[in-house]
């Protein structure tokens, strides 16, 4: 059966929305190789005569950039968990979305009865090891209105946070660029509560996996799908890139 594949991820560029506290956004440079040094060359190809020519670029990129997945090394300097050694299988997996987008407002608090609620409108139930995805719809500012996008945000307020662990969710993707609340975001309780669990008297390795700034989550056919996403084994890193993908039957 071929599956239908739904793209969940922003394309890097610069000037691209990102968390105004990750730095600068993503930074393009001519590598090394380019078409314009190689069109002087007399060098051929086999086939049809054309002059053989090369192109790479060099990119300088904070980890979080674009729609990325968070380490726990993101919010704990005590975990062994940075992006490389995340098990691929918090990027990869059986996932449900919930339509959370009559809850999103400027500065609005999604809560556990928003998200009870939109559960129970996706006619799936969230299972033990789901990779949970929250559309809000706030991925349309992400290109047009940046300063709304980032400071002016729903989010899920701490009780959600908790709500969601209880379900023993494996990661959590938002079409945001944080799942904090703006008036929670000094305190970050989902960051902690996911990425620091020794702050809830649990082990490391309890962690929840976060993803941020998916897109197009509401284009998925169908509520519960399979959930590609994995990071680059970026060694010491806090955060990775990844391209996310829904596949639906």
């Amino acid at each position: 059966m071929t599956s239908t594949v739904t793209d969940l991820t922003y394309v890097i560029r610069e000037g691209m929305a990102g968390h105004p506290t990750h730095g600068r956004t993503p930074v393009k440079i001519v590598g090394s190789l380019n078409h314009w040094a190689y069109a002087s060359t007399e060098r051929r190809n086999d086939y049809d005569g054309k002059r053989v020519s090369f192109q790479n670029e060099q990119w300088i990129m904070n980890g979080n950039t674009g729609t990325h997945m968070d380490a726990p090394w993101h919010a704990s300097p005590d975990t062994e968990f940075t992006a490389d050694r995340i098990p691929v299988e918090y990027g990869l997996g059986t996932a449900i979305w919930l339509d959370c987008s009559s809850s999103a407002a400027k500065h609005s608090e999604i809560t556990p009865a928003d998200l009870e609620r939109a559960e129970q409108e996706s006619g799936q139930t969230i299972q033990t090891d789901d990779i949970v995805l929250i559309h809000t719809g706030w991925s349309q500012y992400a290109a047009t209105d940046q300063e709304t996008y980032l400071r002016a945000h729903p989010g899920l307020t701490k009780e959600s946070g908790e709500w969601l662990r209880a379900k023993r969710i494996r990661t959590l993707g938002v079409d945001l660029g944080t799942p904090e609340t703006t008036s929670g975001a000094q305190t970050a309780p989902i960051h902690t509560n996911f990425l620091r669990p020794e702050s809830l008297g649990l082990e490391q390795s309890d962690f929840i996996g976060i993803i941020e700034n998916l897109d197009r989550i509401d284009r998925i056919p169908a509520h519960r799908f399979q959930f590609i996403g994995v990071p680059l084994p970026l060694e010491g890193s806090s955060a990775s890139p990844i391209r996310a993908l829904a596949l639906t039957d």
